[in-house]
């Protein structure tokens, strides 16, 4: 079975997170924080949802630290900053896919679906 780990310091962010991927039937842990997220982080996670603007470290940084670390979980940005740069910085440091919020479940599939059938 699938297991996604999740950070977004919003915790409304986070459930409706969690439930979707429940509703999918996939295994998850969800954390609020950028640095919670690193210090969970292992090979056994199969995909990560990461909420760009958190407080303390951001998801650049954490996208930056992963890289650092030589991550091999595709990372799912996820963030209401919709800017091209923005964007565009997050995938030279290593995000798989991104989403806008608010996030809808269909979007979400659709993503999933995406990183879960690319070769690693």
């Amino acid at each position: 079975m699938k297991k996604i780990l999740i950070a977004d310091d919003s915790f409304f962010q986070r459930k409706i997170l969690t439930d979707i991927v429940s509703d999918m039937g996939y295994e998850f842990d969800a954390v609020g924080s950028g640095e919670a997220l690193l210090e969970k982080v292992n090979d056994s996670y199969d995909c990560i949802f990461l909420d760009l603007l958190m407080d303390g470290m951001s998801g650049i940084d954490v996208l930056k630290a992963l890289k650092e670390r030589e991550n091999k979980v595709p990372v799912v940005v996820i963030t209401a900053d919709i800017q091209k740069a923005r964007k565009d910085e997050c995938f030279e440091n290593g995000a798989t896919a991104f989403m806008n919020k608010v996030v809808s479940k269909d979007e979400l599939i659709e993503i999933l679906n995406g990183v879960f059938n690319q070769p690693k």
